[in-house]
């Protein structure tokens, strides 16, 4: 069993404040790499007195009252119904009962505990209980049956938590398809989803309803413990498994919490999935773990079309005090805004990131909603974020902001003699590569780790980008082939493997398509055999039923003759990425301005830049004078719906 250590009496803010946050440290300005450097004069172990995530969350959760509200929820995005309501006795209770019960399984601290399971109240005490006494792994639970089940047997689980059987939902019926394959011994638990059935066999609720009264945190876990597990493209495509430590997660609640100065009892939005860092660690569990309570304004969060359009409602309602959105959300929610509502109740920003975020977007959002929003940079192998917009000082258009406080970030040259010795200088494009206490304990698999740290210890990105002389970090490009669709990481393998699979294709490679809305959309390369009179559409055809996540769906297949190669006969991605945006390009441009390409009046060329990474460069022929401000208008206007930098020549 494992020995647990019960709080008692704690219910005042200051109890949060001196024991995981500094007060004095959150009241001072973050403007620059001045004052983040100015932090780091005191040793991060000072900083971070609590290296234990699970005693972080139980120290926040037991200073709010026990008749508050911990958990909003509202399961289909509706505003106007009531929300069910998850106290925090409730939530303290519930995460005590899950580990409990876990314990008296048999299932200790190296063991996993899979979640499968989207936002319902239950996936909190789900992950943060099987936290508290042993590893939790939520897994995307959108994934077919097949690439589910190798997740769960890579890491080898000793328990899965899922959604039971809810209608529009396929978790619990997928489940039961793999489950006589699961390792020897696992235990299943189901939760009852909106409108759903309760199996009682196997209900999460009645088994921790049966457990005595417990802690919310063991006493023996140390920071290097291993919190969670987070599946993730990775930098090579290959499937993996990222493990997180405890201190790997309670930095990163620090470093949020100085980002935003999150403070007491705040009002959050949980409408990220949390089988992503950037919804686990990112955006959810830090504010929690700082006094916050929770809304969940629908099951499905950001896709759900419902909530969109009830956005701004919800936050008068709920007395928001952060909003949550990924760049594709703030281009839907920029082009609605606020009408006669109040949100007096925000505070002055929120963090988004995982795709590029364009500056139209951003600007029309704070001018909208009046609030800032801090662009970012992240990946799973450092436990999401490296780098954020300052709060309080001047951002740079097309950045990512500063590095985290104690994070190093540096860039490396990728090509010469010296490519991957050399150091990069002040805005020269490198390999982007990242130290510090962010970086996650290693792959559950150590042979996926091969190639992806230096023999100094770095983190070896797989993303181009720049540091200017301010600090400030620019992404300027993917070295790695991971397509990024609406902050969903797309495996180009799940695509390549099945088009492989049909008989006349040679060669495919598969590569993400610029999107206004997206960032970007997964489209196909194929090169048949020499005869072959296949058509994209049957091609189509033969690959749906065969791709793993819905999202990875090419929306457009385009044969080729012959596909670039490398000189190992690869497809050269880099050349087809190219032709796809300049594709894409001209089509938005004629489509604009009315102008043709084929007949020379238009050029539209994708080109690279010392420090840009890629420019968009257009070209104009035999326009008159008086006619080029208004083409010149609506240029822009279909170009600022993109994060990719444009120049415009008139000749």
């Amino acid at each position: 069993m494992v020995a647990l250590i019960r709080i008692e009496g704690l219910r005042a803010e200051s109890t949060v404040i001196s024991e995981t946050a500094d007060a004095a440290l959150l009241s001072r300005p973050l403007r620059s790499l001045a004052d983040i450097e100015d932090i780091e004069r005191v040793p991060l172990d000072q900083r971070i007195r609590i290296d234990n995530f699970s005693r972080r969350v139980a120290l926040a959760l037991e200073a709010r009252a026990a008749d508050e509200i911990a958990i909003h929820y509202v399961p289909d995005g509706d505003v106007g119904r009531d929300a069910e309501g998850v106290s925090f006795g409730e939530l303290k209770r519930n995460i005590a009962g899950t580990a409990a019960l876990l314990a008296s399984r048999g299932i200790g601290r190296s063991d996993v505990v899979a979640v499968l399971m989207p936002a319902v109240p239950a996936v909190y005490w789900s992950i943060l209980g099987a936290m508290a006494a042993a590893v939790a792994f939520p897994v995307n639970w959108m994934l077919e049956p097949k690439y589910v089940l190798g997740l769960l047997k890579e890491a080898n689980v000793r328990a899965v938590v899922a959604l039971g059987p809810t209608p529009g939902f396929q978790i619990w019926e997928s489940l039961m398809q793999i489950a006589a394959d699961l390792p020897p011994g696992t235990q299943i638990w189901s939760v009852a989803g909106p409108g759903g059935a309760i199996l009682p066999d196997s209900d999460l609720d009645t088994a921790i309803g049966q457990q005595p009264g417990g802690a919310l945190w063991p006493a023996s876990v140390t920071g290097n413990d291993i919190a969670a597990l987070v599946h993730s493209g990775g930098t090579t495509g290959l499937p993996k498994i990222v493990k997180l430590s405890h201190r790997n997660m309670s930095y990163r609640h620090w470093t949020t919490q100085l980002a935003q100065q999150l403070v007491f009892g705040e009002v959050i939005l949980h409408d990220t999935p949390m089988f992503h860092v950037g919804g686990l660690i990112g955006r959810i569990l830090p504010p929690l773990a700082s006094g916050a309570s929770v809304l969940i304004p629908t099951v499905l969060g950001a896709r759900d079309k419902r909530y969109i359009a009830n956005y701004w409602r919800f936050a008068e309602k709920y007395r928001l005090t952060r909003l949550s959105a990924v760049p594709t959300t703030l281009a839907v929610l920029a082009k609605s805004p606020p009408v006669g509502v109040d949100l007096s109740s925000l505070r002055p920003n929120f963090i988004t990131g995982s795709t590029s975020l364009p500056v139209s977007v951003q600007r029309r959002f704070e001018e909208i909603s009046g609030v800032r929003v801090l662009n970012s940079y992240g990946m799973t192998e450092n436990t999401a974020s490296i780098a954020v917009d300052p709060r309080d000082g001047s951002r740079k258009e097309g950045g990512s902001g500063l590095r985290a406080p104690y994070t190093q970030v540096r860039t490396v040259a990728v090509s010469g003699p010296e490519a991957g010795r050399r150091l990069c200088g002040t805005d020269e494009i490198g390999m982007l590569q990242i130290r510090g206490p962010g970086q996650a304990a290693g792959y559950l698999n150590p042979a996926h780790g091969k190639d992806g740290r230096t023999d100094d210890g770095w983190t070896i990105s797989g993303d181009l980008g720049r540091i200017d002389g301010d600090g400030f970090i620019f992404v300027t490009g993917r070295a790695k082939d991971i397509i990024i669709r609406g902050g969903h990481n797309i495996d180009p393998s799940l695509i390549e493997e099945p088009l492989l699979q049909f008989p006349d294709v040679v060669h495919a490679a598969a590569v993400g398509k610029p999107d206004s809305h997206a960032g970007e959309l997964p489209v196909a390369y194929v090169q048949l055999v020499p005869g072959s009179k296949a058509t994209p559409d049957e091609i189509a055809a033969f690959l749906e039923p065969r791709i793993a996540e819905r999202a990875a769906m090419p929306k457009e297949i385009i044969v080729l003759d012959s596909l670039p190669l490398t000189n190992v006969g690869k497809p050269l991605k880099s050349v087809l990425r190219q032709d796809i945006a300049e594709r894409t390009f001209r089509k938005v441009l004629a489509d604009t301005t009315g102008l043709s390409c084929e007949q020379g009046q238009l050029r539209v060329a994708v080109e690279p830049h010392p420090t840009r990474g890629v420019v968009v460069s257009i070209a104009i022929t035999g326009v008159d004078a008086s006619a080029r401000a208004e083409h010149s208008a609506r240029i822009a206007e279909a170009m600022d719906r993109y994060s990719m930098a444009y120049s415009c020549e008139w000749r």
